[in-house]
């Protein structure tokens, strides 16, 4: 198994599709994108249903080959990574200019043994509003039994339309998975879903281990400790499961976070990587799909971390008095959301297990909630007076905020409801306050700031 090299990681950087370096991919942003890539002539693009809001929802296909093959994306709203991963894939499967591109990477037969069928955007209502469930407020990936949903419903008849063999189920996970317990993002999760609550392990579930196993070990080079395996309890409702009852082959993809990479693109490229490398070992089965091969791919599939959930945060700060240096605990800080910059305090207390994007050792300091500054007057705050009022210990701001110009690259807090004080933080809310030794105020810590003093 040939693995990707730096200059083909380039390669399909490159010519991936423009304008979709963005956290959320809204209809407006691939609709023409979506028009192109249906008039192409390798591809046959059809409108299999529309959403609550009737906003239509197209599947495109490509290849005509016995393995059938679907995957999908952006059945929560606000979870669009894959989407423009899927999109980058069919522009290189169907581009005359970047076809011979992947010529070293996929069987120059494929199509002859492949029909993909890919639904780039299964819940345009949530992905206009930016919210996980669809326009009824229900969440698709929870519908699979009722059908409630026009979008289930569509999911649903394609399965059973298609009789996929393999079926690809695109997410995105919030930003605080670990992979494993070496304290690195999880910017990839694997799953073969369980179909019931034994977790039983036939044929098709075992060959979705496999096909996983395959593709781990493809993206070792590029990422080697950022995939991770995620958790296969058993959920009745969502479609994973129940599509993998159908003895469908069932995959789950979770893209996630990398360091400096707010939009995903390294997860982005990645599921192009992973998932062009699932088709080639499609058409190469024969090399992989024995009894004693599928065996040892599953136990290599096993041997994936597993994906730690809220073991890592944006900020840990380890060690803080409180109290007058009565007792310290441990703070994470991390946001309130992936698509606003609004940080609190998520835990307290001995987080030894946590990991953080960025970590301060605080032993010896002691925690100073601080005081107000009151607004009764206009006041224009450049970078040297707001750092004069931090040093006289003003973390906060109360009266009118109108009154109040920051032309600084920092956070300032207006009129907090809730405040924490010197004996303790409180958990969801602001972190603001400083931490002093001997005395002296050392930091300033307001939100995700944490200001040398």
């Amino acid at each position: 198994m040939k693995l990707l090299s730096s200059n083909e990681l380039k390669m399909l950087h490159e010519n991936r599709v423009a304008n979709l370096d963005r956290k959320q991919i809204m209809p407006a942003h691939i609709e023409q994108l979506m028009i192109d890539l249906s008039v192409r002539n390798d591809i046959e693009s059809r409108l299999v249903g529309h959403s609550f809001s009737g906003l239509p929802i197209s599947c495109f296909s490509i290849g005509t080959g016995p393995i059938k093959v679907l995957m999908w994306s952006q059945m929560h709203g606000d979870e669009s990574t894959a989407t423009a991963a899927v999109l980058d894939i069919l522009h290189l499967l169907s581009s005359e200019d970047t076809k011979p591109l992947l010529n070293d990477r996929l069987d120059t037969n494929w199509q002859n043994l492949i029909t993909l069928h890919i639904v780039p955007m299964l819940n345009p209502d949530g992905a206009q509003a930016a919210t996980r469930e669809n326009a009824q407020c229900i969440d698709i990936n929870r519908d699979a039994l009722a059908l409630q949903t026009p979008e289930g419903k569509i999911l649903d008849s394609l399965v059973t339309e298609l009789c996929p063999d393999y079926a690809f189920n695109l997410h995105d996970q919030h930003d605080y998975y670990r992979c494993g317990v070496d304290g690195k993002s999880s910017t990839l999760a694997f799953l073969a879903p369980a179909f019931d609550v034994d977790k039983t392990v036939n044929l098709s579930r075992r060959k979705a281990m496999a096909l996983i196993a395959l593709m781990k070990s493809q993206s070792n080079s590029l990422l080697p400790k950022g995939i991770a395996r995620y958790d296969d309890e058993f959920s009745a409702r969502s479609f994973g499961d129940q599509i993998a009852k159908r003895e469908v082959s069932t995959i789950l993809i979770e893209s996630g976070h990398y360091p400096d990479d707010a939009n995903r693109e390294v997860a982005r490229t990645m599921n192009v990587c992973v998932l062009i490398h699932a088709l080639n070992m499609l058409c190469n089965q024969d090399n992989w799909n024995t009894d004693e091969k599928l065996e040892a791919l599953e136990e290599k599939y096993w041997q994936i971390p597993e994906n730690q959930e809220y073991k890592l945060c944006d900020i840990l700060i380890k060690n803080v008095g409180f109290a007058e240096g009565s007792y310290t605990a441990d703070i994470a800080i991390r946001k309130n959301s992936r698509f606003k910059n609004a940080f609190v305090v998520a835990e307290i207390g001995d987080l030894h297990e946590q990991f953080g994007l960025r970590t301060i050792d605080a032993s010896g300091y002691i925690y100073n909630s601080g005081r107000p500054y009151l607004l009764d007057e206009k006041l224009q705050l450049n970078e040297e007076s707001y750092f004069s009022l931090l040093k006289q210990g003003f973390s906060h701001f109360v009266g009118d905020p109108v009154l109040l110009a920051n032309q600084t690259d920092y956070v300032t807090i207006d009129n907090p409801k809730f405040w924490h004080d010197d004996q303790r933080m409180l958990l969801g809310i602001v972190p603001a306050g400083f931490l002093s030794k001997d005395g002296k105020l050392k930091y300033a810590i307001i939100e995700s700031d944490v200001i040398p003093l």
